[in-house]
């Protein structure tokens, strides 16, 4: 507890802090505050004030708890001058509440001027708002879960599993605010649910392509068990999908004790864009592929997979 110097030196009831670091060497500041995120995706720093999506239980830095649903959230405005020498406490003037749908929300994203939040659980539907004027939250259906939030550009992409197949839709912000297109992959589930495993890249003509690591005949946490099995790439332009084919692993991710890499730990696998070279990590294998005329196909691999040790008898 801090001592607040106009409060008379009484112990305040801030039940965490808030620390602002300067990059520049200069001084940190910190504001007493309440609640807690869900995850690293519930900051978002505007040109003069830090807006942070909280819980009443700010358990999300301990394992598995930023998966735990919250029942109570609040969008936090909070004006960057106020983060002072810690003696002060945001007031609750400063937090606004937010609809929470029933089953609670695990999963948030800022996407351009709006906030987006769901339920990897179930619900079916994602909350949006937008951020610079919080007020009314509007439900959007998707007739999937939400598992993953990511930015599109400046619209955004939900995607979850539903049915045992995994969907990919593409939302609309805004004032007409929509499920512009959903692509479904049968039998599939994401084969990496960190955030390192979805990229979007955006490309010159308003569009851009999506990389997602699946796995097939796959539940909800087969990839903390096992590698992911394809890199599928899907073309966006105006909101819509076009499948631009897979990229393969050529098996199961060999056991070295996690000594090089380790599937539970920090996941294995994400799509890679450099320049227009198109790869997908997967496990230990590197494979690049090349657009053709009717899609994609796979141009080169290369692995750094452990020599094993022969020990002499």
């Amino acid at each position: 507890h801090r001592r607040s110097p106009a409060a008379g030196g009484r112990r305040d009831a801030a039940a965490a802090v808030l620390y602002r670091l300067p990059l520049d060497g200069g001084t940190p500041g910190a504001l007493g505050v309440r609640g807690g995120p869900i995850d690293q995706f519930s900051f978002l720093e505007s040109r003069d004030a830090l807006h942070v999506v909280t819980s009443e239980w700010p358990g999300g830095q301990w394992m598995w708890n930023s998966e735990r649903p919250r029942t109570r959230l609040s969008l936090a405005r909070i004006p960057l001058a106020a983060i002072g020498d810690g003696s002060d406490d945001a007031p609750d003037a400063w937090y606004h509440p937010l609809a929470v749908p029933e089953g609670g929300v695990d999963v948030n994203r800022f996407v351009g001027e709006h906030l987006l939040y769901g339920s990897s659980w179930g619900g079916n539907q994602v909350q949006v708002v937008d951020w610079t004027a919080p007020g009314t939250v509007r439900t959007l259906w998707t007739g999937h879960r939400a598992e993953r939030i990511e930015a599109l550009g400046q619209n955004a992409v939900v995607v979850g599993s539903q049915d045992g197949d995994l969907h990919v839709s593409a939302v609309r912000l805004g004032d007409r605010l929509a499920v512009a297109d959903t692509y479904r992959l049968a039998d599939a589930a994401q084969g990496e649910t960190r955030s390192h495993g979805c990229f979007y890249r955006p490309d010159r003509t308003g569009g851009g392509t999506l990389g997602l690591p699946i796995r097939r005949h796959g539940g909800r946490y087969a990839s903390l068990r096992h590698g992911s099995a394809s890199m599928v790439y899907l073309r966006e332009h105006g909101l819509s999908f076009e499948p631009l084919g897979t990229l393969d692993a050529s098996g199961e991710t060999p056991d070295d004790a996690c000594q090089a890499s380790c599937a539970d730990w920090y996941g294995n696998a994400r799509p890679l864009f450099l320049g227009d070279r198109v790869l997908a990590l997967m496990g230990y294998e590197i494979v690049e592929g090349e657009r053709t005329p009717g899609g994609s196909r796979e141009r080169r691999r290369a692995s750094f997979a452990p020599t094993p040790q022969i020990t002499a008898r």
